[in-house]
């Protein structure tokens, strides 16, 4: 009992001095079993969890009844592992409370990021910026499935007239986990820059979140009009393939 509780002891002072840098995934989860599960070497079942859900998200990212079912996990371990995510986007929330001024392109993807926790399915979310880049609201405006979202400019101009904003953010989600933009998501994106012109107001950035990670349209030069052109002029070329590559397509009505 002795040697166990001076490993303990040893690894919250390691946890201490490096803040679980250099920790591997089983040995955080060992960290958090801990203060779940006394007095009981709780190593191996780290080890277990992590074979049974495939990764340190996967466990975390498990519902409470899901991680009952692994020998050893009782109620406190599995309340304690499902609620972390939720703890920790509850800690971004107010972080970022009082308003906070979104004056880089780093800054605004955390922003955004925070905003996505535990999203199963494609949502698009909004930021109403003043002219000092400083946050005037933000919302989910739409959520879809688990690939796709509507999104319309109308609601996106309305949304930012009715908060006075000078300028735009917007975020969607991807939960495959990739974040590179789609021939839709870029479209749609000129479309709203352009719906908003036309009050205006600047569309800073479109996001593109997947987990912690994320991707800036602006920074990729999609927003630029010399970027745009030609993949959408590619976009339409492969349409015209596939409607010739289709023999039983039939024209429907015209509007």
């Amino acid at each position: 009992m002795a040697e166990h509780d001076g490993h303990r002891e040893r690894m919250r002072q390691r946890a201490r001095e490096t803040d679980m840098r250099g920790f591997q995934p089983h040995e955080v989860l060992e960290f958090l079993l801990m203060y779940a599960i006394p007095r009981r070497d709780v190593n191996p079942l780290a080890h277990k969890l992590i074979e049974r859900f495939g990764s340190l998200s996967g466990v975390l990212d498990a519902r409470p009844e899901e991680l009952m079912q692994v020998p050893g996990v009782g109620e406190n371990a599995a309340t304690l592992l499902s609620s972390l995510v939720s703890v920790f986007s509850a800690y971004q929330r107010d972080r970022w409370r009082k308003r906070p001024c979104l004056s880089s392109r780093k800054e605004a993807g955390e922003f955004c990021t925070a905003l996505f926790s535990r999203q199963k399915v494609e949502s698009i979310v909004i930021v109403c910026l003043d002219v000092h880049k400083a946050v005037l609201a933000s919302e989910m405006l739409t959520q879809g499935t688990v690939s796709e979202t509507p999104l319309y400019p109308r609601e996106v101009v309305a949304y930012a007239l009715r908060h006075q904003a000078h300028s735009v953010i917007l975020a969607h989600n991807h939960p495959s986990g990739d974040t590179r933009p789609s021939m839709d998501d870029l479209r749609i994106t000129l479309e709203i820059r352009d719906a908003l012109r036309t009050m205006d107001i600047t569309l800073e950035d479109h996001f593109i979140i997947a987990g912690s990670r994320f991707t800036s349209l602006w920074q990729t030069g999609a927003l630029s009009e010399p970027a745009a052109v030609p993949l959408l002029a590619q976009e339409k070329q492969g349409r015209a393939a596939a409607d010739d590559d289709a023999p039983n397509a039939q024209e429907g009505p015209r509007a």
